[in-house]
Protein backbone atom coordinates (compact mmCIF):
# COMPACT_ATOMS: atom_id res chain seq x y z
CA UNK A 1 0.00 0.00 0.00
CA UNK A 2 2.84 2.38 0.86
CA UNK A 3 4.51 1.61 -2.47
CA UNK A 4 1.27 2.46 -4.26
CA UNK A 5 1.07 5.82 -2.49
CA UNK A 6 4.70 6.57 -3.26
CA UNK A 7 4.22 5.61 -6.92
CA UNK A 8 1.17 7.86 -7.20
CA UNK A 9 3.07 10.71 -5.64
CA UNK A 10 6.00 10.16 -7.99
CA UNK A 11 3.62 9.99 -10.94
CA UNK A 12 2.03 13.26 -9.84
CA UNK A 13 5.46 14.82 -9.42
CA UNK A 14 6.51 13.56 -12.84
CA UNK A 15 3.40 15.09 -14.39
CA UNK A 16 4.17 18.42 -12.73
CA UNK A 17 7.78 18.24 -13.86
CA UNK A 18 6.69 17.51 -17.40
CA UNK A 19 4.36 20.54 -17.25
CA UNK A 20 7.26 22.70 -16.05
CA UNK A 21 9.43 21.46 -18.91
CA UNK A 22 6.63 22.27 -21.36
CA UNK A 23 6.57 25.83 -20.04
CA UNK A 24 10.35 25.99 -20.38
CA UNK A 25 10.10 24.70 -23.94
CA UNK A 26 7.70 27.51 -24.88
CA UNK A 27 9.92 30.04 -23.12
CA UNK A 28 13.03 28.73 -24.91
CA UNK A 29 11.20 29.26 -28.20
CA UNK A 30 10.21 32.80 -27.18
CA UNK A 31 13.82 33.73 -26.45
CA UNK A 32 15.13 32.09 -29.66
CA UNK A 33 17.45 29.69 -27.82
CA UNK A 34 17.62 26.60 -30.01
CA UNK A 35 20.18 24.86 -27.85
CA UNK A 36 17.95 25.24 -24.81
CA UNK A 37 14.99 23.97 -26.80
CA UNK A 38 16.93 20.79 -27.59
CA UNK A 39 18.05 20.38 -23.98
CA UNK A 40 14.52 20.77 -22.60
CA UNK A 41 13.08 18.47 -25.25
CA UNK A 42 15.64 15.81 -24.32
CA UNK A 43 14.84 16.26 -20.63
CA UNK A 44 11.17 15.64 -21.34
CA UNK A 45 12.01 12.51 -23.27
CA UNK A 46 14.47 11.42 -20.58
CA UNK A 47 11.77 11.25 -17.88
CA UNK A 48 10.31 8.08 -19.37
CA UNK A 49 13.56 6.51 -20.54
CA UNK A 50 15.69 4.02 -18.56
CA UNK A 51 18.08 5.32 -15.94
CA UNK A 52 20.97 6.96 -17.80
CA UNK A 53 24.51 7.06 -16.57
CA UNK A 54 27.36 8.62 -18.51
CA UNK A 55 31.01 7.65 -18.35
CA UNK A 56 33.49 10.50 -18.88
CA UNK A 57 37.21 10.99 -18.45
CA UNK A 58 40.38 11.78 -20.36
CA UNK A 59 41.67 9.78 -23.29
CA UNK A 60 43.54 6.64 -22.16
CA UNK A 61 41.96 6.77 -18.69
CA UNK A 62 40.34 3.39 -19.43
CA UNK A 63 36.66 4.38 -19.88
CA UNK A 64 35.79 1.88 -22.60
CA UNK A 65 37.59 -0.94 -20.79
CA UNK A 66 35.73 0.01 -17.62
CA UNK A 67 32.36 -0.28 -19.40
CA UNK A 68 33.27 -3.58 -21.06
CA UNK A 69 34.32 -5.09 -17.72
CA UNK A 70 31.31 -3.64 -15.90
CA UNK A 71 28.83 -5.10 -18.39
CA UNK A 72 30.99 -8.21 -18.98
CA UNK A 73 30.67 -7.71 -22.72
CA UNK A 74 33.18 -6.51 -25.29
CA UNK A 75 31.03 -3.71 -26.68
CA UNK A 76 33.31 -0.65 -26.61
CA UNK A 77 36.41 -0.59 -28.75
CA UNK A 78 39.72 -0.41 -26.89
CA UNK A 79 43.14 0.25 -28.35
CA UNK A 80 46.44 1.95 -27.67
CA UNK A 81 45.28 5.00 -29.58
CA UNK A 82 42.12 6.95 -28.67
CA UNK A 83 39.28 5.08 -30.32
CA UNK A 84 36.05 6.45 -28.87
CA UNK A 85 35.47 9.04 -31.55
CA UNK A 86 31.70 9.25 -31.05
CA UNK A 87 29.21 9.01 -28.21
CA UNK A 88 27.95 5.46 -27.72
CA UNK A 89 24.66 4.89 -25.90
CA UNK A 90 24.25 1.28 -24.77
CA UNK A 91 20.67 0.13 -24.16
CA UNK A 92 18.85 -3.15 -23.56
CA UNK A 93 17.82 -5.24 -26.54
CA UNK A 94 16.99 -8.92 -26.91
CA UNK A 95 19.27 -8.95 -29.96
CA UNK A 96 22.55 -7.17 -30.37
CA UNK A 97 22.51 -4.24 -32.80
CA UNK A 98 24.35 -1.04 -33.67
CA UNK A 99 22.44 1.95 -35.02
CA UNK A 100 24.04 5.28 -36.04
CA UNK A 101 21.79 8.11 -34.90
CA UNK A 102 23.92 10.90 -36.39
CA UNK A 103 27.59 11.58 -37.02
CA UNK A 104 28.18 12.01 -33.29
CA UNK A 105 25.94 9.38 -31.68
CA UNK A 106 25.57 5.64 -32.06
CA UNK A 107 23.15 3.37 -30.17
CA UNK A 108 24.16 -0.16 -29.27
CA UNK A 109 21.62 -2.75 -28.13
CA UNK A 110 22.68 -5.68 -25.92
CA UNK A 111 20.76 -8.53 -24.23
CA UNK A 112 22.22 -7.62 -20.82
CA UNK A 113 19.88 -7.79 -17.81
CA UNK A 114 21.33 -4.72 -16.12
CA UNK A 115 20.45 -2.66 -19.19
CA UNK A 116 16.74 -3.27 -18.60
CA UNK A 117 16.81 -0.62 -15.92
CA UNK A 118 19.68 1.59 -17.04
CA UNK A 119 21.38 2.93 -20.13
CA UNK A 120 25.13 3.51 -20.37
CA UNK A 121 26.85 6.23 -22.39
CA UNK A 122 30.51 6.09 -23.39
CA UNK A 123 31.95 9.47 -24.41
CA UNK A 124 35.08 10.78 -26.12
CA UNK A 125 37.91 11.87 -23.86
CA UNK A 126 37.72 15.25 -22.15
CA UNK A 127 41.09 16.06 -23.75
CA UNK A 128 40.27 14.49 -27.11
CA UNK A 129 41.84 15.89 -30.26
CA UNK A 130 38.74 15.04 -32.26
CA UNK A 131 36.89 18.21 -33.25
CA UNK A 132 33.62 19.04 -31.47
CA UNK A 133 33.70 16.05 -29.10
CA UNK A 134 34.10 18.00 -25.89
CA UNK A 135 31.19 20.20 -26.91
CA UNK A 136 29.12 17.12 -27.80
CA UNK A 137 29.91 15.51 -24.47
CA UNK A 138 28.86 18.66 -22.64
CA UNK A 139 25.59 18.77 -24.55
CA UNK A 140 24.85 15.15 -23.60
CA UNK A 141 25.53 15.63 -19.90
CA UNK A 142 22.33 17.56 -19.02
CA UNK A 143 20.27 14.43 -19.79
CA UNK A 144 22.28 12.10 -17.56
CA UNK A 145 21.05 10.71 -14.24
CA UNK A 146 24.42 9.59 -12.90
CA UNK A 147 27.95 10.36 -14.10
CA UNK A 148 31.00 8.14 -13.64
CA UNK A 149 34.23 10.14 -13.76
CA UNK A 150 37.03 7.76 -14.71
CA UNK A 151 40.59 8.80 -13.82
CA UNK A 152 43.90 7.05 -14.43
CA UNK A 153 44.69 5.66 -10.99
CA UNK A 154 48.32 6.83 -11.09
CA UNK A 155 47.38 10.42 -12.00
CA UNK A 156 43.86 11.61 -11.15
CA UNK A 157 44.80 15.29 -11.41
CA UNK A 158 44.34 15.94 -15.13
CA UNK A 159 43.11 19.47 -15.80
CA UNK A 160 40.52 18.82 -18.52
CA UNK A 161 38.69 16.20 -16.46
CA UNK A 162 38.41 18.50 -13.44
CA UNK A 163 37.24 21.35 -15.67
CA UNK A 164 34.49 19.08 -16.97
CA UNK A 165 33.66 18.16 -13.38
CA UNK A 166 33.17 21.87 -12.63
CA UNK A 167 30.81 22.02 -15.60
CA UNK A 168 28.91 18.93 -14.46
CA UNK A 169 28.65 19.89 -10.81
CA UNK A 170 28.32 23.67 -11.04
CA UNK A 171 26.39 24.08 -14.26
CA UNK A 172 24.09 21.06 -14.08
CA UNK A 173 24.29 19.81 -10.46
CA UNK A 174 24.60 16.17 -11.52
CA UNK A 175 25.23 13.25 -9.19
CA UNK A 176 28.85 12.11 -9.65
CA UNK A 177 30.75 8.90 -8.86
CA UNK A 178 34.56 8.69 -9.15
CA UNK A 179 36.51 5.71 -10.48
CA UNK A 180 40.28 5.23 -10.27
CA UNK A 181 40.77 2.90 -13.22
CA UNK A 182 43.83 0.71 -13.92
CA UNK A 183 44.42 0.42 -10.18
CA UNK A 184 46.70 -2.57 -10.72
CA UNK A 185 49.34 -0.22 -12.19
CA UNK A 186 49.58 1.81 -8.98
CA UNK A 187 51.29 0.78 -5.77
CA UNK A 188 48.91 0.25 -2.81
CA UNK A 189 50.23 3.29 -0.92
CA UNK A 190 50.08 5.39 -4.10
CA UNK A 191 46.50 4.26 -4.77
CA UNK A 192 45.44 5.03 -1.19
CA UNK A 193 47.03 8.49 -1.39
CA UNK A 194 45.36 9.30 -4.71
CA UNK A 195 42.01 8.05 -3.46
CA UNK A 196 42.32 10.26 -0.40
CA UNK A 197 43.41 13.25 -2.50
CA UNK A 198 40.58 12.75 -4.98
CA UNK A 199 38.07 12.69 -2.12
CA UNK A 200 39.55 15.88 -0.75
CA UNK A 201 39.36 17.63 -4.15
CA UNK A 202 35.76 16.51 -4.63
CA UNK A 203 34.81 17.95 -1.26
CA UNK A 204 36.47 21.23 -2.25
CA UNK A 205 34.33 21.22 -5.38
CA UNK A 206 31.22 21.10 -3.24
CA UNK A 207 30.41 17.40 -3.70
CA UNK A 208 29.02 16.01 -0.45
CA UNK A 209 29.89 12.43 0.48
CA UNK A 210 31.90 11.68 -2.71
CA UNK A 211 31.89 8.03 -3.78
CA UNK A 212 35.33 6.84 -4.96
CA UNK A 213 35.99 3.35 -6.39
CA UNK A 214 39.27 1.82 -7.51
CA UNK A 215 38.96 -0.74 -10.32
CA UNK A 216 41.25 -2.97 -12.37
CA UNK A 217 40.06 -4.42 -15.67
CA UNK A 218 43.15 -6.59 -15.74
CA UNK A 219 42.20 -8.31 -12.48
CA UNK A 220 38.52 -8.54 -13.50
CA UNK A 221 39.13 -10.30 -16.81
CA UNK A 222 41.63 -12.63 -15.16
CA UNK A 223 39.05 -13.79 -12.65
CA UNK A 224 40.22 -11.89 -9.58
CA UNK A 225 36.85 -10.26 -8.96
CA UNK A 226 37.53 -10.01 -5.24
CA UNK A 227 40.27 -7.44 -5.82
CA UNK A 228 39.19 -5.93 -9.15
CA UNK A 229 36.81 -3.43 -7.51
CA UNK A 230 34.00 -4.08 -9.99
CA UNK A 231 31.91 -5.97 -7.45
CA UNK A 232 31.68 -2.83 -5.33
CA UNK A 233 30.70 -0.75 -8.38
CA UNK A 234 28.01 -3.23 -9.42
CA UNK A 235 26.65 -3.38 -5.86
CA UNK A 236 26.47 0.43 -5.80
CA UNK A 237 24.57 0.51 -9.08
CA UNK A 238 22.20 -2.27 -8.00
CA UNK A 239 21.55 -0.51 -4.69
CA UNK A 240 20.81 2.69 -6.60
CA UNK A 241 18.35 0.83 -8.84
CA UNK A 242 16.48 -0.86 -5.99
CA UNK A 243 13.19 0.15 -4.38
CA UNK A 244 12.17 2.63 -7.06
CA UNK A 245 15.27 4.66 -6.34
CA UNK A 246 16.12 4.98 -10.01
CA UNK A 247 12.85 6.71 -10.81
CA UNK A 248 13.24 9.09 -7.92
CA UNK A 249 16.90 9.70 -8.78
CA UNK A 250 16.00 10.28 -12.44
CA UNK A 251 13.31 12.77 -11.51
CA UNK A 252 15.69 14.43 -9.08
CA UNK A 253 18.29 14.68 -11.83
CA UNK A 254 15.85 16.20 -14.29
CA UNK A 255 14.55 18.56 -11.60
CA UNK A 256 18.08 19.70 -10.73
CA UNK A 257 18.84 20.31 -14.38
CA UNK A 258 15.58 22.24 -14.73
CA UNK A 259 16.46 24.26 -11.63
CA UNK A 260 19.83 25.12 -13.14
CA UNK A 261 18.22 26.20 -16.41
CA UNK A 262 15.72 28.35 -14.53
CA UNK A 263 18.51 29.80 -12.43
CA UNK A 264 20.51 30.76 -15.54
CA UNK A 265 17.42 32.19 -17.23
CA UNK A 266 16.52 34.11 -14.09
CA UNK A 267 19.94 35.73 -13.85
CA UNK A 268 19.91 36.75 -17.51
CA UNK A 269 16.33 37.95 -17.35
CA UNK A 270 17.09 39.96 -14.22
CA UNK A 271 20.05 41.58 -15.99
CA UNK A 272 17.83 42.43 -18.97
CA UNK A 273 15.10 43.76 -16.67
CA UNK A 274 17.65 45.94 -14.87
CA UNK A 275 18.91 47.13 -18.24
CA UNK A 276 15.34 48.03 -19.23
CA UNK A 277 14.89 49.99 -16.01
CA UNK A 278 18.12 51.91 -16.66
CA UNK A 279 17.13 52.53 -20.27
CA UNK A 280 13.78 53.90 -19.14
CA UNK A 281 15.56 56.20 -16.69
CA UNK A 282 17.97 57.45 -19.35
CA UNK A 283 15.16 58.10 -21.85
CA UNK A 284 13.15 59.85 -19.14
CA UNK A 285 16.22 61.89 -18.28
CA UNK A 286 16.70 62.86 -21.94
CA UNK A 287 13.07 63.93 -22.33
CA UNK A 288 13.18 65.91 -19.08
CA UNK A 289 16.37 67.66 -20.16
CA UNK A 290 14.88 68.60 -23.51
CA UNK A 291 11.77 70.03 -21.84
CA UNK A 292 13.78 71.84 -19.16
CA UNK A 293 16.27 73.28 -21.64
CA UNK A 294 13.53 74.32 -24.02
CA UNK A 295 11.93 76.28 -21.18
CA UNK A 296 15.32 77.77 -20.34
CA UNK A 297 15.89 78.70 -23.98
CA UNK A 298 12.45 80.29 -23.97
CA UNK A 299 13.40 82.35 -20.91
CA UNK A 300 16.61 83.44 -22.65
CA UNK A 301 14.70 84.52 -25.75
CA UNK A 302 12.17 86.33 -23.57
CA UNK A 303 15.02 88.13 -21.82
CA UNK A 304 16.48 89.02 -25.20
CA UNK A 305 13.13 90.37 -26.40
CA UNK A 306 12.81 92.49 -23.24
CA UNK A 307 16.26 93.93 -23.83
CA UNK A 308 15.33 94.71 -27.40
CA UNK A 309 12.09 96.34 -26.23
CA UNK A 310 14.05 98.44 -23.77
CA UNK A 311 16.31 99.48 -26.61
CA UNK A 312 13.22 100.16 -28.70
CA UNK A 313 11.92 102.53 -26.04
CA UNK A 314 15.30 104.25 -25.89
CA UNK A 315 15.55 104.67 -29.65
CA UNK A 316 11.95 105.76 -30.16
CA UNK A 317 12.22 108.22 -27.26
CA UNK A 318 15.18 109.84 -29.00
CA UNK A 319 13.32 109.85 -32.31
CA UNK A 320 10.32 111.47 -30.66
CA UNK A 321 12.52 114.16 -29.10
CA UNK A 322 14.28 114.87 -32.37
CA UNK A 323 10.96 115.07 -34.17
CA UNK A 324 9.49 117.46 -31.63
CA UNK A 325 12.58 119.62 -31.74
CA UNK A 326 12.45 119.97 -35.49
CA UNK A 327 8.80 120.95 -35.34
CA UNK A 328 9.04 123.31 -32.37
CA UNK A 329 7.16 126.59 -32.54
CA UNK A 330 10.42 128.44 -32.29
CA UNK A 331 11.80 126.95 -35.50
CA UNK A 332 8.47 127.12 -37.26
CA UNK A 333 8.00 130.87 -36.72
CA UNK A 334 11.58 131.57 -37.82
CA UNK A 335 10.85 130.40 -41.32
CA UNK A 336 10.71 127.49 -43.62
CA UNK A 337 12.58 124.22 -43.36
CA UNK A 338 15.00 125.48 -45.93
CA UNK A 339 15.87 128.50 -43.73
CA UNK A 340 16.15 126.27 -40.66
CA UNK A 341 18.67 123.95 -42.22
CA UNK A 342 20.24 126.63 -44.44
CA UNK A 343 19.56 124.35 -47.35
CA UNK A 344 17.06 124.07 -50.12
CA UNK A 345 15.85 120.64 -48.90
CA UNK A 346 12.12 120.02 -48.52
CA UNK A 347 10.37 118.67 -45.43
CA UNK A 348 10.11 115.09 -46.77
CA UNK A 349 13.87 115.07 -47.42
CA UNK A 350 14.54 116.19 -43.87
CA UNK A 351 12.38 113.36 -42.58
CA UNK A 352 14.30 110.91 -44.73
CA UNK A 353 17.52 112.04 -43.04
CA UNK A 354 15.99 111.61 -39.59
CA UNK A 355 14.66 108.20 -40.57
CA UNK A 356 18.04 107.17 -42.00
CA UNK A 357 19.79 108.30 -38.84
CA UNK A 358 17.34 106.26 -36.77
CA UNK A 359 17.87 103.19 -38.95
CA UNK A 360 21.65 103.41 -38.68
CA UNK A 361 21.46 103.54 -34.91
CA UNK A 362 19.11 100.57 -34.91
CA UNK A 363 21.49 98.44 -36.95
CA UNK A 364 24.36 99.01 -34.55
CA UNK A 365 22.56 98.77 -31.23
CA UNK A 366 20.25 95.89 -32.12
CA UNK A 367 23.13 93.92 -33.57
CA UNK A 368 25.11 94.23 -30.35
CA UNK A 369 22.16 93.19 -28.20
CA UNK A 370 21.28 90.25 -30.47
CA UNK A 371 24.83 88.92 -30.61
CA UNK A 372 25.24 89.16 -26.84
CA UNK A 373 21.84 87.66 -26.07
CA UNK A 374 21.99 84.77 -28.51
CA UNK A 375 25.43 83.72 -27.26
CA UNK A 376 23.80 82.30 -24.13
CA UNK A 377 21.01 80.76 -26.18
CA UNK A 378 23.34 78.85 -28.50
CA UNK A 379 25.72 77.98 -25.68
CA UNK A 380 22.86 76.46 -23.72
CA UNK A 381 21.79 74.31 -26.65
CA UNK A 382 25.32 73.10 -27.24
CA UNK A 383 25.74 72.19 -23.59
CA UNK A 384 22.45 70.35 -23.83
CA UNK A 385 23.64 68.38 -26.86
CA UNK A 386 26.87 67.39 -25.14
CA UNK A 387 24.92 66.30 -22.08
CA UNK A 388 22.60 64.21 -24.25
CA UNK A 389 25.59 62.55 -25.94
CA UNK A 390 26.83 61.59 -22.47
CA UNK A 391 23.39 60.21 -21.56
CA UNK A 392 23.46 58.05 -24.68
CA UNK A 393 26.88 56.80 -23.62
CA UNK A 394 25.27 55.62 -20.37
CA UNK A 395 22.85 53.51 -22.42
CA UNK A 396 25.71 52.22 -24.56
CA UNK A 397 27.84 51.08 -21.61
CA UNK A 398 24.71 49.65 -20.01
CA UNK A 399 24.65 47.00 -22.75
CA UNK A 400 24.57 43.48 -21.26
CA UNK A 401 25.23 40.16 -22.92
CA UNK A 402 23.33 37.02 -22.02
CA UNK A 403 24.08 33.37 -22.54
CA UNK A 404 20.49 32.20 -22.71
CA UNK A 405 18.16 34.95 -23.94
CA UNK A 406 18.15 36.15 -27.54
CA UNK A 407 15.52 38.80 -28.30
CA UNK A 408 15.62 40.58 -31.66
CA UNK A 409 15.19 43.98 -29.99
CA UNK A 410 18.26 43.44 -27.82
CA UNK A 411 20.39 42.42 -30.80
CA UNK A 412 19.89 45.80 -32.53
CA UNK A 413 20.40 47.79 -29.34
CA UNK A 414 24.03 48.75 -29.78
CA UNK A 415 23.55 49.72 -33.41
CA UNK A 416 20.59 51.99 -32.61
CA UNK A 417 22.35 53.70 -29.69
CA UNK A 418 25.49 54.36 -31.73
CA UNK A 419 23.43 55.74 -34.63
CA UNK A 420 21.52 58.15 -32.38
CA UNK A 421 24.70 59.12 -30.53
CA UNK A 422 26.38 59.94 -33.85
CA UNK A 423 23.43 62.05 -35.01
CA UNK A 424 23.34 64.10 -31.82
CA UNK A 425 27.13 64.50 -31.78
CA UNK A 426 26.98 65.78 -35.37
CA UNK A 427 24.66 68.60 -34.28
CA UNK A 428 27.51 69.92 -32.15
CA UNK A 429 29.39 70.74 -35.34
CA UNK A 430 28.98 74.42 -36.21
CA UNK A 431 28.34 73.80 -39.89
CA UNK A 432 25.65 71.25 -39.17
CA UNK A 433 24.16 73.29 -36.39
CA UNK A 434 23.99 76.22 -38.80
CA UNK A 435 21.19 74.47 -40.65
CA UNK A 436 19.28 73.96 -37.43
CA UNK A 437 19.37 77.66 -36.53
CA UNK A 438 19.67 79.02 -40.08
CA UNK A 439 18.83 82.60 -40.79
CA UNK A 440 15.28 83.66 -40.21
CA UNK A 441 15.78 86.05 -43.09
CA UNK A 442 17.00 84.40 -46.29
CA UNK A 443 19.00 87.43 -47.34
CA UNK A 444 21.21 87.12 -44.24
CA UNK A 445 22.51 83.62 -44.96
CA UNK A 446 24.87 84.41 -47.90
CA UNK A 447 26.83 86.85 -45.74
CA UNK A 448 27.45 84.24 -43.01
CA UNK A 449 29.15 81.36 -44.82
CA UNK A 450 31.83 79.94 -42.51
CA UNK A 451 30.57 81.81 -39.45
CA UNK A 452 30.03 80.15 -36.08
CA UNK A 453 26.59 79.09 -34.85
CA UNK A 454 26.31 81.89 -32.31
CA UNK A 455 27.29 84.49 -34.91
CA UNK A 456 24.79 83.11 -37.38
CA UNK A 457 21.98 83.06 -34.83
CA UNK A 458 22.80 86.51 -33.46
CA UNK A 459 22.95 88.07 -36.91
CA UNK A 460 19.73 86.35 -37.91
CA UNK A 461 17.85 87.69 -34.90
CA UNK A 462 19.38 91.13 -35.41
CA UNK A 463 18.20 91.05 -39.01
CA UNK A 464 14.72 89.96 -37.97
CA UNK A 465 14.52 92.68 -35.33
CA UNK A 466 15.86 95.22 -37.76
CA UNK A 467 13.24 94.32 -40.35
CA UNK A 468 10.37 94.61 -37.87
CA UNK A 469 11.58 97.90 -36.34
CA UNK A 470 12.39 99.53 -39.66
CA UNK A 471 8.91 98.64 -40.82
CA UNK A 472 7.52 100.30 -37.70
CA UNK A 473 9.69 103.43 -38.13
CA UNK A 474 8.79 103.61 -41.79
CA UNK A 475 5.10 103.34 -40.99
CA UNK A 476 5.33 106.10 -38.37
CA UNK A 477 7.19 108.47 -40.66
CA UNK A 478 4.90 107.71 -43.57
CA UNK A 479 1.87 108.49 -41.40
CA UNK A 480 3.01 112.02 -40.63
CA UNK A 481 4.63 112.66 -43.98
CA UNK A 482 1.32 113.22 -45.69
CA UNK A 483 0.53 116.01 -43.24
CA UNK A 484 3.29 118.12 -44.71
CA UNK A 485 1.30 118.52 -47.88
CA UNK A 486 -0.80 121.66 -48.01
CA UNK A 487 -1.68 124.09 -45.22
CA UNK A 488 0.43 125.81 -42.63
CA UNK A 489 2.73 123.53 -40.66
CA UNK A 490 2.22 125.54 -37.51
CA UNK A 491 -1.36 124.38 -37.25
CA UNK A 492 -0.44 120.75 -38.02
CA UNK A 493 2.54 120.49 -35.63
CA UNK A 494 0.70 119.17 -32.58
CA UNK A 495 -1.32 116.73 -34.64
CA UNK A 496 1.82 115.50 -36.37
CA UNK A 497 3.72 115.02 -33.12
CA UNK A 498 0.82 113.24 -31.41
CA UNK A 499 0.18 111.01 -34.41
CA UNK A 500 3.87 110.17 -34.78
CA UNK A 501 4.35 109.31 -31.10
CA UNK A 502 1.08 107.36 -30.85
CA UNK A 503 2.10 105.34 -33.88
CA UNK A 504 5.45 104.45 -32.35
CA UNK A 505 3.78 103.45 -29.07
CA UNK A 506 1.18 101.30 -30.81
CA UNK A 507 3.79 99.62 -32.95
CA UNK A 508 5.75 98.52 -29.85
CA UNK A 509 3.09 95.87 -29.15
CA UNK A 510 3.32 94.65 -32.73
CA UNK A 511 7.09 94.60 -32.43
CA UNK A 512 6.92 92.40 -29.33
CA UNK A 513 4.20 90.19 -30.79
CA UNK A 514 5.91 89.57 -34.12
CA UNK A 515 9.37 89.11 -32.65
CA UNK A 516 8.10 86.69 -29.97
CA UNK A 517 6.12 84.67 -32.50
CA UNK A 518 9.03 84.32 -34.92
CA UNK A 519 11.66 83.54 -32.31
CA UNK A 520 9.51 81.02 -30.46
CA UNK A 521 8.59 79.40 -33.75
CA UNK A 522 12.28 78.98 -34.48
CA UNK A 523 12.80 77.68 -30.96
CA UNK A 524 10.19 74.96 -31.60
CA UNK A 525 11.89 74.04 -34.88
CA UNK A 526 15.30 73.74 -33.22
CA UNK A 527 14.06 71.47 -30.43
CA UNK A 528 11.91 69.42 -32.80
CA UNK A 529 15.05 68.81 -34.85
CA UNK A 530 16.98 67.76 -31.75
CA UNK A 531 14.18 65.49 -30.51
CA UNK A 532 13.78 63.95 -33.96
CA UNK A 533 17.27 62.52 -33.59
CA UNK A 534 16.12 60.58 -30.53
CA UNK A 535 13.12 58.96 -32.21
CA UNK A 536 14.92 55.64 -32.75
CA UNK A 537 16.05 55.34 -29.14
CA UNK A 538 12.56 56.20 -27.92
CA UNK A 539 11.11 53.51 -30.21
CA UNK A 540 13.76 51.03 -29.13
CA UNK A 541 13.04 51.36 -25.40
CA UNK A 542 9.30 51.12 -26.08
CA UNK A 543 9.79 47.96 -28.15
CA UNK A 544 12.21 46.62 -25.55
CA UNK A 545 9.53 46.95 -22.90
CA UNK A 546 6.90 45.33 -25.14
CA UNK A 547 9.18 42.34 -25.74
CA UNK A 548 10.62 41.93 -22.23
CA UNK A 549 7.55 42.50 -20.05
CA UNK A 550 5.64 39.42 -21.37
CA UNK A 551 8.80 37.31 -20.91
CA UNK A 552 9.06 38.44 -17.30
CA UNK A 553 5.41 37.55 -16.69
CA UNK A 554 5.80 34.09 -18.24
CA UNK A 555 8.98 33.45 -16.32
CA UNK A 556 7.23 34.31 -13.06
CA UNK A 557 4.74 31.53 -13.85
CA UNK A 558 7.65 29.14 -14.43
CA UNK A 559 9.19 30.07 -11.09
CA UNK A 560 5.84 29.54 -9.38
CA UNK A 561 5.59 26.05 -10.88
CA UNK A 562 9.18 25.36 -9.85
CA UNK A 563 8.40 26.33 -6.24
CA UNK A 564 5.34 24.06 -6.18
CA UNK A 565 7.48 21.12 -7.32
CA UNK A 566 10.19 21.94 -4.79
CA UNK A 567 7.62 21.65 -2.01
CA UNK A 568 6.59 18.13 -3.13
CA UNK A 569 7.78 15.67 -0.49
CA UNK A 570 7.57 12.68 -2.82
CA UNK A 571 10.89 13.57 -4.39
CA UNK A 572 12.78 14.30 -1.15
Amino acid sequence: MDDLIVNQELAQYQSGLDSLLSQLQVFATDINNQRLQITVRNLQANINEPFLFVVVGEVKAGKSSFINALLQSDICKTAADPCTDIIQQIIYSEKRFEQPINQYLRKIGLPNEILKTLSVVDTPGTNTVVDNHQEITQEFIPNSDLIFFVFFAKNPYTRSAWELLDYVNTEWRKKVVFVLQQADLAKPEELAKNKEKLTELALQKGIRYPMVFATSVELEVNGDQQHSGFTEVRNYIQQTLQDGGTKRLKLQGVAKTSDKIIDLLGKDLLAIEQQLVKDRLVVGKIKAKLQQNKRQSGFELESLINRLLTKYDSITAKVKADFREKLSLLTMVKGSFAVLFRTKKSAPSWMDELKQSCENELKVSLGEISQDGIKHFVGGIKRLLQSLVNDLHDIKVNQISTNTINVSTLESRQEIVEEVQQKVATLLNDKTFLYSIESLNACVAPRLVGAGAATVAGTAIAALTEIVLLDIIGTAFAGVGILFAGGTLVFKKRKMIRRFEDQLDREKARFKRELSAKLNSKLDIIYEEIERNFANIYDYVENEEQKISPLINRFEQIELKQKQLADNKAIK
